[in-house]
């Protein structure tokens, strides 16, 4: 279930180039608080200067952070203005709202061995994770795929900590042979996964004989939901004492903003785990990127922002 995460305000202390259209924000505080220890494979909620919230992994080595941040951004021009306005508006001594960190996107402690598979941007949490391994002296490998060599982002670094650990794969059309790579399932191994969906979907098609519980995704979009086959129901908030309708063509989320009654959000996607709220009673279709197999059986919290019923009325804990 989704705890409270503390919001802070921090200051941009460097930026510097990554890697063609990827920007590295280092992050400091401004209250003088250290900014809490992060686990690899966490994100925050990052306040852009486009007054939209978007979710960034914080990658480096999470034991060397010091109070520190750092985060990656790729400069996305036919985007909704988020990143954009990162690249354009951002400057050293810059001041952010920042949120977390959350992680849904955890090493695995019981693996015998790590599968990082990378495409793109989507490097951010796996530098996080190869640094932890490495320290670790835990079996890994990165297979990263990108562009070429100038759009991969933090390759250098990444090289000289794992070596031949770390496959490169560059071309603008796929170049790694992801069925190949998972056809055999190698006892204790799990697989990391976070880049463009058309990589995120081609590991989950080739993973698909994995048990599932060994293979993990960091979704950056949500694919496209068929709405055509929503119905309406009602969604109770038991602590309000108050039953809403959510029609076919509106989220409970929505429905319960129009009510004056706030959920704290911020992809709309159902990737990034903000709006998780508490089931009480009713059946739940869920719709989000995040909630294992066993979560969603056990039928305990929903994202709001994505899931509906499969029940004629749910009831939340709000």
């Amino acid at each position: 279930m989704r705890t409270e995460l503390e919001s802070r305000r921090v200051r941009v202390s460097a930026i510097r180039e990554a890697a063609i259209d990827i920007l590295a924000f280092d992050l400091a505080p401004l209250d003088g608080r250290p900014l809490p220890a992060f686990p690899p494979g966490a994100h925050v909620d990052v306040h852009t200067p486009s007054g939209l919230v978007r979710q960034y992994s914080l990658c480096g080595d999470p034991a060397a952070a010091a109070g520190t941040w750092r985060i990656a951004v790729k400069k996305e021009s036919q985007g909704r203005g988020g990143s954009l306005s990162m690249h354009e508006a951002v400057r050293a001594g810059t001041m952010l709202g920042v949120t977390g960190p959350r992680n849904h996107f955890p090493l695995a402690a019981d693996a015998s061995e790590h599968l990082l598979i990378a495409g793109g941007v989507g490097i951010t949490p796996m530098h996080a994770m190869a640094q932890a391994l490495a320290a670790r002296g835990a079996a890994w490998k990165l297979h990263y795929c990108a562009r070429s060599r100038e759009h991969a982002a933090f390759l250098d670094e990444l090289t000289l900590l794992g070596g031949s650990r770390v496959v490169p794969h560059f071309g603008l059309s796929p170049t790694l042979d992801v069925t190949g790579l998972l056809r055999a399932r190698a006892v204790g191994t799990h697989v990391y996964c976070c880049g463009p969906q058309g990589l995120m979907k081609a590991v989950e098609a080739a993973a698909s004989h994995w048990n599932p519980a060994h293979v993990h995704f960091e979704w950056f979009v949500a694919a496209e939901t068929d709405g055509s086959r929503n119905v309406p129901f009602e969604v109770e908030l038991a602590r309000r004492r108050m039953t809403l309708a959510v029609p076919e063509d509106k989220s409970i989320l929505r429905v319960l903003c129009e009510h004056g009654v706030h959920v704290e959000s911020a992809c709309e996607q159902g990737i990034c785990g903000t709006c998780e709220t508490a089931v009480l009673q009713g059946d739940v279709e869920h719709r989000d990127k995040l909630l294992s197999r066993e979560e969603r059986a056990a039928n305990r919290s929903m994202m709001v922002c994505v899931s509906r019923a499969k029940s004629p009325k749910i009831v939340l804990d709000l």
